[in-house]
């Protein structure tokens, strides 16, 4: 018997015994496991976007390797399968496309857009970014010396400082509190073996869902999803769940000398993202520091005129929330400001809103919501991040009803359980000789903890103060001027320039999930 029909007659003793219709010799192996699949449909314009989210994010990084997983996500980009990272570029721009990664404290995103008529052709090169990168030494080592560049950056600017390091000195001494973008320590620390292992254990079966957002319905995204990307079984790296901290008053002053004005963040934990106060703890918080006419807006930036830019914002995670606000006075402004923001919280915790506060907060965070929706990115990265929080199906399509639903006795309510004066962590970069001693004075009552620029805030020890019966005491402020033409003047509901969500600094806690 020749060869070939010792390779043949097998095959067909087999189809006979089967009755299988397809020769055994086309049979396709086992992909692997499709991972989940979400789709926003909209049929214009004709570009889909692709994200796949990995719940793997640096609260898997082990101790003494932050930044593993930044560096690990950063590194997937620079070539995959038979492309080196020039290749793919080529690749990406002759189909129009381009890929990017995202990476936070929950997990990882490879966000990408393409034509509709390249969707097929960019998902291969998608694919072999997720399954098969080639996360050589020297491209790992390139993405690492990048990572080190943007730490020095960080200490040049002053509210990256702040963002990066509320979070760090917050939730110390656990995961969460552990940097992202690592330190020069521990980013030298992590070889290319551990890289190649972190993304070995993360691109598992249960880590991963892909979304799509365009001109593409359910069942073609889930052909080509299964035609392109199979998960082999296993197991992702352990992620320490966060708890909340109460620890008294406590503020970390980093010193930057020759710098005029400073940077004021404060933090505080509160509920999950899922649970059923945290509508009522959205609307509190758009009357805080979320709207042109915030409390603190009002208070610190037009009474006052201590810092131009006011803001509050909630970072949301599956198991705790943290809320957090900040404000940009001059040196001198700065202890006054932190005054009065702490009476402000103190006054809200006790006293609650007002009937007109909830009322404008409720049209304010629904109106908000329907542009949220206008595009099928946005819309497919909310839907997506709100399965990752653990929320309700039902989450985004009924935001406006629930809002709706907060009654004032449940806005009262909220307010008193979940802002805690009594807890709360600052930091402050400023001018550290002249600020120190007016912190400590301060009616505000923070135990003060001075840190150079280039400290670990994570690693400090100090404990915070015990609120005591003396409130914050802060000078009334002066009355408005009057406008001799009110036809000049912003109307209640024209928001002014500045002070718009979306032109501000809105970048959550660099620490918060």
């Amino acid at each position: 018997m020749s060869p070939l029909l010792r390779r043949i007659v097998p095959c067909m003793l087999v189809l006979l015994l089967t009755g299988l219709a397809a020769p055994c010799a086309l049979a396709k192996p086992k992909r692997g496991v499709m991972p989940p699949v979400l789709v926003v449909e909209r049929p214009w314009p004709p570009v889909v976007q692709v994200r796949v989210l990995l719940n793997t994010g640096s609260l898997a990084d082990p101790p003494g390797q932050e930044g593993l997983a930044l560096l690990t996500w950063d590194s997937v980009l620079r070539g995959a399968g038979a492309r080196d990272r020039a290749q793919m570029a080529q690749a990406l721009d002759a189909l129009g496309a381009h890929l990017d990664v995202q990476v936070d404290k929950l997990g990882a995103s490879l966000v990408g857009e393409v034509l509709l008529e390249h969707l097929d052709a960019f998902l291969a090169l998608l694919a072999d970014t997720l399954l098969a990168p080639q996360l050589a030494d020297a491209d790992i080592e390139q993405v690492r010396a990048q990572l080190l560049a943007d730490l020095t950056h960080l200490r040049d600017d002053d509210s990256a400082l702040a963002h990066d390091a509320i979070g760090r000195y917050l939730y110390r001494g656990q995961a969460l509190g552990r940097p992202t973008g690592g330190t020069e320590i521990t980013l030298r620390a992590i070889t290319p073996d551990a890289v190649r292992q972190f993304h070995k254990h993360s691109v598992v079966a249960g880590n991963v869902r892909v979304g799509f957002a365009g001109p593409v319905d359910e069942a073609t995204a889930k052909q080509l999803i299964e035609k392109h990307i199979g998960l082999p079984p296993g197991t992702p790296p352990k992620v320490s769940l966060p708890h909340a901290v109460k620890d008294g008053r406590r503020l970390l002053l980093i010193d930057k000398p020759r710098h005029s004005q400073s940077e004021v963040v404060i933090a505080w934990p509160t509920v999950a993202a899922h649970h059923k106060d945290m509508t009522a703890v959205g609307i509190a918080n758009a009357i805080l520091g979320g709207t042109f006419t915030s409390r603190l807006n009002r208070e610190i930036r037009e009474l006052r005129g201590w810092s131009y830019n006011t803001w509050s914002a909630l970072s949301s995670g599956p198991q705790l929330t943290t809320w957090a606000l900040g404000f940009t006075p001059e040196t001198a402004d700065a202890p006054a400001a932190l005054e009065l923001a702490v009476k402000i919280l103190e006054e809200m915790a006790q006293q609650g809103l007002t009937p007109q506060e909830l009322r404008f907060a409720k049209d304010y965070l629904k109106g908000m919501h329907l542009a949220s929706l206008e595009t099928a990115e946005r819309e497919l990265g909310m839907r997506m991040r709100a399965q990752q929080l653990g929320m309700a199906p039902d989450a985004i399509d009924n935001y406006a009803a629930h809002v709706e639903a907060v009654d004032y006795k449940t806005i009262q309510r909220v307010l008193h359980e979940h802002i805690r004066p009594e807890h709360l962590t600052a930091v402050v970069v400023g001018q550290g000789r002249l600020l120190e001693p007016k912190l400590r004075e301060s009616n505000a009552q923070f135990e003060v903890e001075l840190l150079p620029a280039d400290g670990q805030p994570e690693h400090t020890t100090a404990r915070g103060k015990a609120v005591g019966a003396r409130p914050a005491q802060v000078e009334e402020a002066p009355p408005p001027a009057v406008d001799d033409d009110p036809a000049d003047s912003p109307g209640e509901d024209e928001p002014g320039e500045g002070n718009d969500p979306d032109d501000g600094d809105d970048r959550a806690p660099e620490g918060a999930p």
